[in-house]
C-alpha cells in the first residue's frame, strides 16, 4: 500500500519534502503526550518547513488550503507507523476535502475541485485502511474466534460511544449478514417507534450454547439490551451435531480468564481533545465522505446498503447517511478462517454482503451438498445441549424482563431439499412449543424461496435481503419494541 502515495509525488519529490522537513524514518510523529512534533507547513514553492506552533487561521483561497493539506498528508504518510500517525493523515485528507467543498457551484474552479476531491477520497480510504491495519492488538485475551474477538471489541466501543443498544441481534453468520441493524433503526423510526439503537452481535458458527454464553456469562447487566432478536436457523438448535464453535470457545484463554473474573474491557483514553483551530465539522469520517460522494463525485461512488421499494425490489441508494450505510472499503485487510474480512464489519456489527446468488454460476466453484450429507443436519436432534442452552436463555431473559424474539431467517428453494425441508418443519413445530411469556417465534424460512436477488448464497442473505428482513420485522406487530 505504501506505493500508492507515490501516485501523487515521485520518489525524488517525496525525499526532498522529507529532507526539507527534517524528518527521517526513525523519527516518530508523536511523543508520549500525543502532541505532534514540529508541524509541517508547505510554502508556495512546495518546500516543507518545520514550525514550532500551528499557524493562525486566516482567509486563504480554498484551493490553496486544500492542496497544502494534500502535500502535508502525503509527506506524513511516508512516516506514519502507528494508528495515531495515520489518524493525523486521515484528518488532513478530511480537511482538504472540506476546503474544496466550499467552492461554489458557479465557480470556474469547481470542475478542478471535483477532480481533486475524487483523488482525496481515494487517499482517505487508503489512509483509513492503514489506520485499521496498525490498530493495536486485543486489549483482552482472545477467545480463539477472530470475528468474535473483533465483534466483542466493537460492542464495548459501541457502548462507550453511544451507550447500550436498545435492541441486540445475536446468532451465527446468518444473523451477522442477514439482519441490517441500521435499516432496522431507520424502519422503526419511520413507523414512529423512536430513535432506537440496534447492534448486531452475530458471530460466525454461533449456536444456542454460544448465544447462551454471550448473554448470560459475557455481558454484564449494564451491557444487556432491552430486547434480543435471535436470527438464525435449524443448525443453531441441532443438539445432534458436534458444536465445534463452542468447544473452541471454552478451550480459549479468553474464556478461562473470564471464568477467573478477568472480564474483557477497553482501556480508557486520556488523550481525547478538541481541535480548536481547524476542527472537523462532521463528527465522523463516514458522514464527511457520504456528503462528498453525494454532492461531488457520484461517478466514484462505492456500493451501499439499499433501501427498498414497496414491492421489496432493490433500488439505488441516495447515500443519505440516515438511510444508507456507505461502505468505504472493498479491500480486505484481515480475513478470518470463515472467509469474512473483519474490516467489513460496520459500526453496528453488521457485514453487508454484495452480490446475488445465481445457481448456474455459484455451483461452478462450490459443491452442491444435499441435506442428507450435510454435517449441520446429520445427526439431528432437538434433545440435548442446545435445548438446554435455549431454556437457560429463556429463563435468564425472563428474569431480566428482556423479551426474546427468535427469527428463522429465509432460505432459497435451491437449498431446501427434502431433508432440509423436513428439518425446517420440525424446527417450526419445536419452536411453537417454546413460545410463551417473553418468547416470540417468527418463521421467515420459506418466505422467499424464489427470490434469489435477496441472497448471497443458498443459505445466506445479501445486503438487500438483510434490509428487507429488517423492514419486515420493524412492521411486525408481534414484536414488543422498546
Amino acid at each position: 500500500m505504501r506505493k500508492f502515495w507515490f501516485r501523487l509525488y515521485s520518489s525524488a519529490t517525496i525525499a526532498s519534502l522529507l529532507l526539507a522537513a527534517g524528518f527521517w524514518k526513525t523519527t516518530p510523529l508523536y511523543h508520549a503526550a500525543n502532541t505532534l512534533l514540529p508541524s509541517v507547513a508547505v510554502s508556495p514553492g512546495n518546500q516543507v518547513v518545520a514550525q514550532g506552533s500551528p499557524p493562525a487561521c486566516s482567509a486563504i483561497d480554498p484551493i490553496t488550503k486544500g492542496m497544502k493539506k494534500e502535500r502535508r498528508a502525503t509527506a506524513m504518510a511516508q512516516l506514519a507507523r502507528s494508528t495515531e500517525d495515520w489518524d493525523f493523515v486521515i484528518n488532513e485528507w478530511i480537511q482538504a476535502i472540506e476546503d474544496l467543498q466550499t467552492i461554489p457551484a458557479d465557480s470556474p474552479k469547481r470542475i478542478f475541485a471535483q477532480k481533486k476531491i475524487a483523488e482525496y477520497i481515494k487517499n482517505l480510504e487508503l489512509a483509513y485502511l492503514e489506520a485499521v491495519a496498525t490498530t493495536s492488538s486485543l486489549p483482552f485475551s482472545s477467545f480463539d474466534n477472530e470475528i468474535f474477538d473483533q465483534q466483542l471489541r466493537l460492542y464495548l466501543s459501541y457502548i462507550a460511544a453511544v451507550g447500550t443498544p436498545d435492541i441486540l441481534i445475536v446468532g451465527s453468520s446468518r444473523a451477522l449478514q442477514g439482519l441490517d441493524p441500521q435499516q432496522l433503526q431507520k424502519s422503526l423510526g419511520i413507523l414512529g417507534k423512536g430513535e432506537l439503537k440496534v447492534f448486531n452481535f452475530g458471530v460466525n458458527g454461533a449456536t444456542a450454547q454460544f448465544v447462551d454464553f454471550q448473554l448470560r456469562q459475557l455481558l454484564t447487566p449494564e451491557q444487556l439490551p432491552r430486547l434480543v432478536i435471535w436470527a438464525d436457523g435449524v443448525r443453531a438448535f441441532n443438539s445432534g451435531r458436534v458444536d465445534r464453535t463452542y468447544q473452541s470457545l471454552v478451550a480459549s484463554e479468553g474464556y478461562k480468564r473470564l471464568l477467573a473474573g478477568d472480564r474483557p474491557t477497553l482501556p480508557k483514553s486520556q488523550k481525547e481533545s478538541a481541535n480548536t483551530c481547524q476542527a472537523i465539522s462532521e463528527s465522523t469520517i463516514s458522514s464527511v465522505t457520504t456528503k462528498i460522494y453525494q454532492k461531488w463525485a457520484p461517478e466514484t461512488r462505492l456500493w451501499a446498503t439499499a433501501t427498498l421499494t414497496s414491492n421489496r425490489q432493490p433500488r439505488p441508494c441516495n447515500l443519505d447517511p440516515a438511510t444508507c450505510n456507505l461502505q468505504l472499503v472493498s479491500k480486505q485487510l484481515t480475513t478470518a478462517n470463515t472467509g469474512y474480512s473483519t474490516f467489513a464489519i460496520n459500526a453496528n456489527g453488521f457485514i453487508p454482503m454484495n452480490g446475488t446468488f445465481n445457481p448456474k454460476i455459484y455451483y461452478r466453484s462450490h459443491p452442491r451438498v444435499s441435506g442428507r450429507y450435510d454435517a449441520d443436519y446429520q445427526p439431528f436432534s432437538f434433545a440435548g445441549k442446545q435445548t438446554t442452552a435455549v431454556n437457560a436463555i429463556k429463563s435468564f431473559l425472563r428474569q431480566q424482563n428482556i423479551p426474546l424474539v427468535v427469527v428463522n431467517l429465509p432460505l432459497t428453494k435451491d437449498y431446501l431439499d427434502p431433508v432440509r425441508l423436513n428439518r425446517e418443519q420440525k424446527l417450526q413445530q419445536w419452536m411453537l412449543k417454546q413460545t410463551g411469556e417473553g418468547f416470540i417465534f417468527i418463521d421467515m424460512g420459506r418466505q422467499w424461496l424464489n427470490q434469489n436477488q435477496y441472497f448471497a448464497d443458498p443459505s445466506h442473505l445479501n445486503q438487500y435481503g438483510a434490509a428487507a428482513v429488517a423492514s419486515e420485522l420493524a412492521a411486525n406487530p408481534q414484536i414488543p419494541w422498546p
